[in-house]
C-alpha cells in the first residue's frame, strides 16, 4: 500500500513524503531544491519527483494522496464562519484572499498530479486530512506510543490555531481546537516583528533573544493574560501590540526594550502551554505528551514542558512546522482508510536525497577543484580538534530545519569564540546567535541537568557547570544547550566522528550548525556545499570521502 503525503499548497512549509505499509520511505522539503527558504505556499512538485522516485514507482502505483489541508470550500467556508464569529474583519479580509490562493494553487496541484498519470484517476486518490489532526498524527504516530496527550499550536490552519487532545487505541481523539483569536503562532510572530524579525520565519531569533531580556507580563497587560488552565488573548491582540510597541526596523540596534519584549512573550508561551498540559494530563491521565505545529519547535518550551513532572516522554518530530503534515496526512491516511498503524518508530530524519563517491568525484573533476580522498574519520576529527571549521556532507539528507549530521558545519565547542566567527564568517547572521552541540548518546546524562532524550534538537537543557568550558562556544547565554542526542544506530558515521573527537579532545561532542548561508535553505546537493564552500569562511567540506580544503 503507497500512500503518497503532501502539503497543501497553502502552507507556509511545503514537502512531500511516501509511506509504504507503514514504512516512511522519503520525506523531504521543497525549500531544498529550490533554494526558497520555507518554499512557502508552493506545489512541491521536486519533492514529488523525488518521493515516486525514492519508492521506485509511478503516481499510478500510489494508492492514495493524502493532503494535510481540509478541501478548498470547506477550509474556506468554515474560516469564513470563525472570522465571523470573532468579529476578526482585519484578518476576514486577509484570509479571503489567502484561500482564494488556495483554490488556485490547489488546482495547479492537481493538475501537475494528473500530468505524472497515464491513467487519470487522481481526484478519486485524494484524501484531505484537517490540518491539525494531520499535525497531531505526525507527532504521535511516529514515537512508538500506546496513548498520549497530544498538543498541537500553529499561527492558522483551517478555522484553528491548534488542537488539544489523545492518542488511544490507533486513533486520534480530538477534546477541543484552539480558535484563531486564541493563536500562540500567531501572538509570537507579532512579536517576532515587533523586534525587526520576520513573521512566520525568524520566530527561532526572538526564542534566542528572549535569553537576553527579562521578562515582565505587566507589558501584555490587556493583550494576553494566564489563567488557572491556560491562558487568554484579548480581542483584537494583535491590533494593541501593534499599537503599543514600536517595530524595529531591520538596520536599527536591538536594545532592552526589544530583549525584554522577547522575554514576556518566551515566558508567557511556556507558562500558559505547560497550563494548558497539566490540564489535558489530568483529564487523560497518559505520561506521554506529543507536540506538533510549529510553535512546536520552541525548545525551551520544550524542555520547561518535560521538566514539569506531568510527563515521563515528550515526543516532537523533527518537521513539526506545516511541512509534517504531509507526515501526518499519509499516516493518518493509513490509519482509516488502511486500518494500519505505522510500524516505524522514528528514531532519525534522515529520509532525503543521498549522493554516491563516483557522482561526487565526477563533479569535483569537471569542476577542475582540488580534493583528496579521505582515509579515516579521524582525519576530520584532528581538523575539528586543530579549530577548523568544517563542513559536512554526508548520507542522507536530514528532513526539519535543525541539521543533524547529514547537511551540517562541525566545530570544536570548547574554542572560545569559535561562536562568533561562524556567525560573523560563515553564516553572516547576528552574533548573538546561538549553536547546538550534537553529543554522544552516553555523555548526554553527565552534561546536562535533568536530561531527557532529544534526537532531534527540539529541547533545551541547563549545561553543567563543570562541562560548560568545553562546550562553552555551543551555550547560549543563559547556560542552556539545544541537544542533539547522537546514537551509533541512528547515524554511524557521525557517531563515529564525534566519538573519534573525543578521543583527541576529551570533548564528547561537536559545535552543530546548518550547512548554508544566510536566509537559504540546508545544502541538498554537493554542488550546493560546493557554492557553500567558496562563499564562506569555511576551512574544510568533507563530501562523503573527499575533503576540500582552502
Amino acid at each position: 500500500m503507497n500512500i503518497l503525503g503532501l502539503t497543501a499548497p497553502i502552507s507556509s512549509n511545503t514537502a512531500a513524503c511516501i509511506i509504504r505499509d507503514g514504512e516512511l520511505v522519503a520525506l523531504v522539503e521543497e525549500e531544498r531544491f529550490i533554494g526558497l527558504k520555507h518554499a512557502p505556499k508552493m506545489v512541491p512538485k521536486k519533492s514529488i519527483h523525488y518521493c515516486l522516485s525514492s519508492a521506485g514507482i509511478t503516481i499510478d502505483e500510489v494508492d492514495y494522496i493524502a493532503i494535510g489541508f481540509d478541501r478548498p470550500l470547506k477550509s474556506s467556508f468554515k474560516n469564513l464562519m470563525q472570522n465571523i464569529r470573532e468579529a476578526n474583519l482585519s484578518r476576514l479580509v486577509r484570509e479571503c484572499g489567502a484561500y482564494g490562493e488556495y483554490f488556485l494553487s490547489m488546482q495547479r496541484q492537481i493538475d501537475f498530479l494528473a500530468s505524472l498519470s497515464s491513467k487519470g484517476n487522481i481526484h478519486k486518490k485524494l484524501v484531505y486530512i484537517d490540518h491539525h489532526r494531520s499535525h497531531a498524527a505526525s507527532a504521535v504516530r511516529t514515537p512508538g506510543y500506546d496513548d498520549a496527550v497530544v498538543i498541537t499550536l500553529d499561527g492558522v490552519g483551517e478555522d484553528n490555531a491548534g488542537m488539544i487532545g489523545y492518542f488511544e487505541g490507533n486513533k486520534i481523539h480530538k477534546l477541543r481546537s484552539i480558535p484563531i483569536n486564541q493563536s500562540f503562532g500567531w501572538l509570537y510572530g507579532e512579536v517576532t516583528a515587533l523586534c525587526g524579525f520576520k513573521s512566520h520565519s525568524h520566530e527561532g531569533k526572538t526564542m534566542g533573544l528572549a535569553a537576553f531580556g527579562k521578562p515582565d507580563l505587566a507589558l501584555f497587560d490587556g493583550i494576553a493574560e494566564l489563567t488557572d488552565d491556560g491562558y487568554r488573548l484579548v480581542h483584537g491582540f494583535a491590533d494593541t501590540l501593534r499599537r503599543r510597541f514600536r517595530t524595529r526596523s531591520k538596520d536599527e540596534e536591538i536594545t532592552e526594550y526589544h530583549k525584554n519584549i522577547a522575554a514576556t512573550v518566551q515566558f508567557f508561551l511556556e507558562e500558559a502551554v505547560l497550563r494548558v498540559a497539566q490540564s489535558v494530563s489530568r483529564q487523560c491521565k497518559s505520561r506521554n505528551l506529543a507536540l506538533a505545529g510549529g510553535v512546536a519547535l520552541n525548545c525551551d518550551m520544550n524542555y520547561r514542558l518535560i521538566t514539569s513532572g506531568c510527563f515521563d516522554s515528550i515526543f516532537v518530530q523533527p518537521a513539526a512546522n506545516d511541512a509534517g503534515t504531509a507526515l501526518g496526512a499519509a499516516l493518518e491516511v493509513a490509519a482509516i482508510k488502511c486500518k494500519v498503524t505505522s510500524n516505524f518508530k522514528l528514531s532519525h530524519a534522515y529520509y532525503g536525497p543521498s549522493y554516491h563517491n563516483d557522482e561526487i568525484e565526477a563533479l569535483l573533476i569537471e569542476s577542475k577543484i582540488p580534493y583528496r580522498k579521505l582515509s579515516e574519520l579521524r582525519e576530520v576529527a584532528k581538523l575539528i580538534n586543530d579549530g577548523k571549521i568544517v563542513g559536512w556532507f554526508t548520507g542522507r539528507m536530514e528532513f526539519g530545519p535543525r541539521a543533524l549530521g547529514g547537511r551540517s558545519i562541525l566545530a570544536n565547542p570548547a574554542i572560545r569564540g569559535m561562536n562568533e566567527k561562524i556567525n560573523l564568517e560563515c553564516k553572516h547572521r547576528e552574533n548573538w546567535r546561538p549553536f547546538a552541540p550534537s553529543v554522544l548518546s552516553e555523555h548526554c546524562d553527565e552534561y546536562f541537568e535533568n536530561y531527557h532524550f532529544s534526537p532531534f534538537m527540539l529541547m533545551t537543557f541547563k549545561v553543567k557547570d563543570d562541562k560548560r568550558e568545553m562546550l562553552q562556544s555551543a551555550i547560549h547565554v543563559d547556560g542552556t544547550a539545544r541537544v542533539q542526542e547522537v546514537t551509533l544506530e541512528a547515524n554511524p558515521r557521525y557517531y563515529e566522528l564525534i566519538n573519534e573527537f573525543y578521543k583527541l579532545s576529551g570533548v564528547a561532542a561537536v559545535l552543530d550548525t546548518s550547512l548554508n548561508d544566510r536566509e537559504k535553505p540546508i545544502c541538498l546537493t554537493p554542488r550546493d556545499a560546493i557554492q557553500t564552500f567558496y562563499t564562506t569562511g569555511l576551512d574544510v567540506m568533507v563530501l562523503e570521502d573527499f575533503i576540500l580544503e582552502k
